[in-house]
This record gives C-alpha cells, structure tokens and sequence, in this order.
C-alpha cells in the first residue's frame, strides 16, 4: 500500500456524495440542452448558462421529444435541470494522533488505494485502485451509503456488499483493532467520524457520521475525524433516512480524496459536460461554491448578502455585536472550514486590525493569499462580483466559479 498516505498528506479528506441520482440526472438534462438548444430555442448549449424561464422548459420539452423522452429510465423526477444547492463534497480533518490505525485505513480508500494524491482541480488519470483479498478495488468510490437514521448516524464503506455485512481493511483485508484513545472519546455532537463495526476489534472500513449526541456509542467505536466543511450534505442525506436506517432514495459516493486548502475545493459538484470530443461523450467538471463569512452591522444587513449571493456560495452570518460569532468566523477560516469573509464597509472600523490577518494555518501551506484577497469588504450589491474578481478563488486555474455562469 502507498506509503505516500500520511498525517501530511491526508490530514483532511473528502468525499463527495451522490443523492438520489442528481449527478446523472442533471447529466441527462445538460445533454439534451446540448444536443438540442436550435430546436428548442435555448439561447445556449450549455445548461449552467440558461435563465430561469428556459429552465423551466426542459422537463416538458425533453420528455416530448420523440427521441429523448423515449430513452430508458427518462421519466419526470429524472429530470434536474440546477445544480444540488447543498452541493457534493464533505470534508473531513483526521485525528492521526488520536487514532492512526483508523486514519491510515480511512484516508488510503479515499485516495483510490492510495493512488490518487494528486489534490489538483483536474487530476491526471489515477491507477486503478489496488484489488483487495474480498476480490474489490481497495476504494471508497463507487460505493453506496447503506444506513441513514435521521438523529442517529449516516453509515456507509461497505465496498464489498454494499449493504453494511461487508467490507475490508487495507491491512492485508483483516480487521483491525480498537484504538483506545478513539475509544476513550464522546459521541457528544454532530458531525463526528468513526468507525463502524460488529464488535470489539472489528474494524474494517466502515464508517459513520453522528447526527447528532449518541452515547450508545461511547466506548463501542473508535472516533477518528470530524466534518469542517459540508455538514448540509450530510443533513440533506438525513432527509432520506428512515427509522430501520435503509435509504429511502439511492446515496452513493462518486468521488473522494486528499484535501488540501488552496489546492482543492472545499465545496461545491460535479457537472458532467456534454463534449463531443470525449471519447465518453462528457466531461466531468467540478462547479466550486465559495464559502462565504458575511459580518455587517446587523443580521438582517447580513441576510441582503446571503440574498445578494444566492445559489453561488455556502454562507455564515455574523452581526457585528455578536463577540462569539466573529470569534467563529476567524477560527472557522483558520481551520479552513471557510475561504473568504467579505465585510460590510460599515463594520470595516469597528473591528480590530487583527482581524484582518492571514491565518497562520494558510501561511503554512506557502504561497498563502493575500489579505485583500481573503477579507473582501464589500456592499451586498456588488459581493458576488468581489468574489469573483477580488478574491484568491478567482486566480485559481483551472477552478470553475459557480458564479461564473450568472
């Protein structure tokens, strides 16, 4: 197994999810745009670029259409024509320290066995995973989230199955055993990482995320990780959960891997482009949406922003009077779990000159933004274009701005 798999390398990790079809589903709709706009009158070939009144003339026009509406498995609720405005991608920080057993398992699958460290927007085409002893590829993509209770757990690493019976570690495919620092640890909140099992020292590479407090929990499995950035896609999976835990629409995991702040994106989806010259037929583009933290004088001056920004960024909002909330705003863009805070020109002089600084965890990494390209101050009217021309996303190659098709 790789031995590039590390603390360094694979401190955060991501996944991105799949729910209910919609990646395909939004596919379908942007190859019939493609394939048709002169015949329907799109004022573009690409999906992303149409208004809202076009949008809503696909679902009719393509299950009318003689050839599309006749393809297998078309029907109404097959068609999505937006991009999920909860987005795909989860991130999550490891706790090497606490459980390395566990992170070097969980890490190594989400990076294709260990053959996909290249954390660049656009990846050369990995090796395939290695095949492990159960006769899988060693690789958490491709496989299905199995278990949703709502308030309980999301659950899901079962390769092998698919259906939470199965699975298997990188460790010559046996099981491995319970850490006990990991062990020691509270299942006190949400959005904590662990393993999933079927008894004392029986991990593989099953996972789980709380839902929310669950002591049942305590002393039975190793926690490992938490979620930093991506808790409303697991909170859109809870909507499909159902009390015996089976999934009440199909959630699968498309894509996983390294991530690195700067490097990758922390939010946002796939969007398959049709592409003629693909041998495919498509080609798959991650459309990345901003995480935002917005401070003005007052909430509702907050929420113009949010408004202002749409469907294009992932927003927190912070008046300035709330202490706690501009403490929340600064730890949560060290620990990257935000790219840019934009501040309303009224709240810029009521705030200390510290606030403004880099992060050292972004100095760390080398090549770090500059602060006018981290903090944006800006009115709400014009915040979506600060973002896309002022702040260090903007400069990124490679990188598609979901704002960028407005």
């Amino acid at each position: 197994m790789s031995s590039g798999v590390n603390s360094k390398s694979c401190q955060y990790t991501y996944i991105d999810f799949d729910i209910n079809n919609t990646r395909s589903n939004l596919s379908l709709a942007a190859a019939f745009v493609d394939a048709t706009d002169s015949r329907y009158g799109f004022s573009s070939k690409h999906l992303l670029r149409l208004g809202g009144s076009e949008l809503s003339r696909i679902k009719e026009s393509l299950l009318m259409d003689h050839e599309w509406g006749s393809k297998e498995g078309v029907a109404e609720e097959s068609i999505v024509t937006k991009l999920p405005p909860y987005g795909s991608r989860v991130v999550f920080r490891l706790y090497w320290d606490t459980a390395p057993l566990a992170c070097q398992n969980f890490a190594t699958l989400c990076v294709n066995g260990g053959n996909s460290l290249d954390i660049s927007i656009n990846p050369k085409k990995a090796k395939p995973a290695p095949i492990g002893e159960s006769g899988k590829a060693l690789t958490y993509r491709g496989s299905p989230i199995h278990r949703v209770v709502p308030g309980f757990v999301v659950q899901g690493g079962d390769f092998v199955m698919g259906n939470g019976s199965g699975g298997e570690s990188i460790y010559n495919g046996k099981k491995f055993k319970d850490e006990r620092a990991g062990l020691m640890m509270k299942h006190d909140k949400e959005m904590l990482l662990s393993m999933g099992n079927s008894g004392k020292n029986s991990n593989s590479s099953q996972f789980f995320v709380t839902l929310g407090p669950a002591p049942q929990c305590d002393g039975k499995h190793v926690i490992f990780g938490e979620v930093v950035s991506g808790s409303v896609v697991i909170n859109e999976m809870e909507r499909f959960g159902s009390p015996g835990g089976e999934p009440t629409v199909p959630i699968q995991i498309t894509e996983c891997g390294a991530y690195q702040h700067l490097l990758t994106p922390g939010c946002g989806c796939w969007f398959d482009r049709s592409d003629p010259e693909s041998f495919s037929g498509k080609t798959a583009e991650f459309i990345v949406k901003v995480r935002v933290g917005v401070l003005a004088p007052t909430k509702t001056a907050a929420e113009r922003f949010r408004s202002a920004l749409g469907e294009h960024a992932s927003v927190m909002l912070v008046a300035e009077d709330d202490a706690e909330g501009i403490h929340l705003l600064a730890k949560s863009l060290e620990n990257f779990s935000l790219d840019v805070i934009i501040v309303a020109p009224a709240s810029r002089t009521s705030l200390e000159e510290s606030f403004f600084e880099v992060p050292s965890s972004w100095t760390d990494l080398g090549n770090a933004p500059t602060r006018d390209e981290i903090f944006l101050v800006s009115k709400p009217a014009e915040a979506l274009s600060a973002v896309m021309s002022k702040s260090w996303l903007s400069k990124r190659d490679g990188w598609i701005l979901s704002g960028s098709f407005v």
